[in-house]
């Protein structure tokens, strides 16, 4: 039970970051390498507003996150738009100038942010702490959310559109430009409250980001563009395959071989007999023509 426990905490964790940079992939085609950053800054957001409740620092890290990542699209990415290699370098250039301003500030010294729930609770006979239940089932709460307004409303109707065919998208009443900035807003956004969300289980220092973009991009290369619940179900698995890891092993043999394992399922999935055994998987058999 323990680690089925640890697997959903991880989960929550990846399922964010994952389903957010999905969110900005599928409407702007620009993976955006600033995504663990993004968490690193509402992680101190959380550490350094202490005189708040740390409900209420969510919130206002959320709340300030939203109009700077909307003025980042407007300047810096709306014009490399069309380029992807110079629109990820962008935001690889972002999530350095992030990383060096929080070092600036806050020194290299890790924080550690108070535990807004004590105690632990018992689930199944398994005692776990009670925050970081919480913290799980919030994340798992809000990644349902973002996959039922992908598949359930206007606008995830309006990004699948974009994301397919921004010309034809257009044409029906769509601005392109609108929805990736949205998109980009609301995927960054899901990285700033996980970083909030979690910043009292995990080490909050300058460096934490790129540590967390690493698992989140490779969920990124294991779903499919546009599909957000791919990327949910590469991030279950990537957070399954971390914890047994780390389970079973030693930190350091854990990571290498977790790396090592990620790689290759990653490579697998790009060749094409796998592209047409998914497709031959997926397909819905006709109905059978009435005699």
């Amino acid at each position: 039970m323990d680690v089925l426990l640890a697997i959903l905490g991880q989960f929550g964790l990846y399922g964010l970051l994952t389903v957010g940079i999905a969110v900005i992939f599928a409407a702007t085609r620009v993976v955006n390498l600033a995504q663990g950053d993004l968490a690193m800054a509402g992680a101190y957001a959380a550490a350094t507003a202490t005189a708040a409740p740390f409900g209420l620092r969510t919130l206002l890290a959320l709340a300030a996150g939203a109009p700077l990542l909307l003025v980042v699209e407007r300047l810096l990415l709306r014009r490399p738009g069309s380029d992807g290699l110079a629109a990820m370098l962008v935001t690889w250039g972002l999530g350095m100038a992030l990383r060096q301003g929080a070092e600036l500030l806050f020194t290299g010294t890790s924080r550690t942010v108070a535990v807004p729930v004590d105690g632990t609770l018992e689930v199944l006979g398994t005692p776990y702490p009670t925050y970081r239940l919480v913290c799980a089932l919030t994340a798992i709460g809000v990644i349902a959310l973002v996959l039922l307004a992908a598949h359930r409303t206007d606008w995830g109707l309006r990004l699948r559109a974009v994301a397919d065919n921004p010309a034809m998208a257009a044409l029906l009443g769509t601005d392109p430009r609108r929805m990736r900035a949205t998109a980009f807003a609301a995927g960054g956004l899901l990285a700033v409250l996980a970083g909030a969300l979690y910043s009292p289980v995990l080490a909050v220092n300058p460096s934490m980001g790129f540590g967390l973009l690493v698992p989140v991009f490779f969920g990124l290369l294991l779903s499919r563009p546009g599909a957000l619940a791919t990327a949910a179900g590469a991030a279950l698995l990537i957070s399954v395959l971390s914890v047994l890891l780390r389970t079973w092993l030693s930190d350091t043999l854990a990571e290498a071989l977790f790396y090592a394992v990620v790689v290759a399922i990653a490579a697998l999935r790009s060749r094409p007999w796998i592209g047409r055994f998914s497709a031959w998987f997926r397909r819905t058999p006709a109905p059978a023509s009435a005699a």
